[in-house]
């Protein structure tokens, strides 16, 4: 949804309960909910323009919303919709996966629902997780202050270039070697798109304020969205933004703009100005980079090449340049990428 519209529709939510400390709005991964002594945070993610490996996208990116809150993954169900005409030997593999990262992050699964419906044309997995707090507090946006610095770690474009590559092997070979397709679907797994494994030894760190998972939209959104949950303005620098060679090969190639990318794998890291020095220290083998500074001004301005200009917000990500949606009819929308 574009996201005024968003913003005006979570205005009308009832008034918030003593127990959401942390509640729903732009930019925000996760609910951060306060109950009795116990600080938990709470998300929802569908896997919507995946056909394979859904159940790893959907453990992934759940877990990623919960660990920005600064948040363990404790607990996961999941709504698993799928077309008239799946197989059994389909849905034993997705629930074989499920229980794969299940095992893989120690993720306890608490039920969830599966059904075979018309109205999806491919298999859909909506779910839901639930993290445990480390430390004694849960990382908030509200919380950044002007001066912050604005780190990035990993490469732009993981999530997206995967994607594409796995989706659409047979649309790449018009300008890709098989290996260097294949070399793009490996980034599903190496770097990978999940986060968690990186802010477990993050956490807990003075240093840190707040952390963001850029996803649809891309990175360019997922700064906006930074900007309007702590209520700053941003100065980026966007000859520092490290984007995959990968990803800026298939832009290239298939003419779409790599700051609205899918972007899951890469994070977002606020962090107070007297302690990035120490903190950089402290992960001298991690992929870090400083791409920004908040300001008061609520303002988000991108610095490239010794021009500025406001940084583009994308309510569309630009993996939808990439499909046709034909008008619905009563058996609901096909979606399918444009060869």
């Amino acid at each position: 949804l574009p996201h005024e519209l968003l913003d005006r529709l979570i205005h009308t939510l009832p008034p918030n309960s003593a127990e959401l400390i942390i509640p729903p709005g732009i930019g925000r991964d996760a609910a951060g909910l306060q109950i009795g002594n116990q600080l938990v945070a709470v998300t929802t993610d569908p896997i919507t323009f995946a056909t394979k490996n859904i159940a790893k996208y959907s453990i992934a990116v759940n877990v990623n919303d919960v660990a920005c809150l600064g948040c363990r993954p404790k607990w996961y169900s999941g709504v698993l919709l799928l077309p008239v005409g799946t197989t059994e030997e389909q849905v034993e593999a997705i629930w074989s996966e499920l229980v794969s990262e299940h095992k893989a992050y120690n993720i306890q699964a608490i039920g969830g629902h599966v059904e075979v419906t018309h109205t999806v044309n491919q298999p859909v997995l909506v779910g839901q997780m639930i993290g445990e707090v480390i430390g004694d507090r849960l990382l908030n946006p509200e919380n950044i202050k002007p001066g912050d610095q604005l780190l990035l770690w990993q490469k732009i474009g993981i999530e997206g270039t995967a994607l594409i590559a796995r989706e659409k092997e047979h649309l790449l070979q018009k300008y890709f070697t098989s290996k260097e397709i294949h070399s793009m679907q490996l980034l599903l797994d190496h770097p990978g798109i999940c986060v968690w494994p990186f802010v477990e030894k993050l956490l807990p760190n003075e240093g840190v304020v707040a952390l963001h998972d850029p996803t649809e939209g891309g990175i360019a959104t997922a700064i906006h969205e930074v900007a309007e949950a702590s209520g700053r303005g941003i100065h980026v620098n966007g000859d520092a933004l490290p984007f995959l060679p990968e990803t800026l090969l298939l832009s290239n190639a298939l003419k779409f703009n790599p700051l609205g990318l899918l972007a899951s794998g890469s994070l977002l890291i606020t962090c107070r100005a007297e302690n990035e020095k120490e903190l950089l220290a402290q992960f001298p083998e991690e992929p870090f980079v400083n791409i920004g500074e908040f300001t008061k001004e609520k303002r988000v301005i991108l610095y490239k090449h010794g021009v500025h200009d406001r940084l583009p917000r994308f309510d569309r990500d630009e993996i939808t340049r990439l499909i046709k949606i034909p008008a619905a009819s009563g058996r609901g929308i096909f979606i399918s990428f444009i060869d």
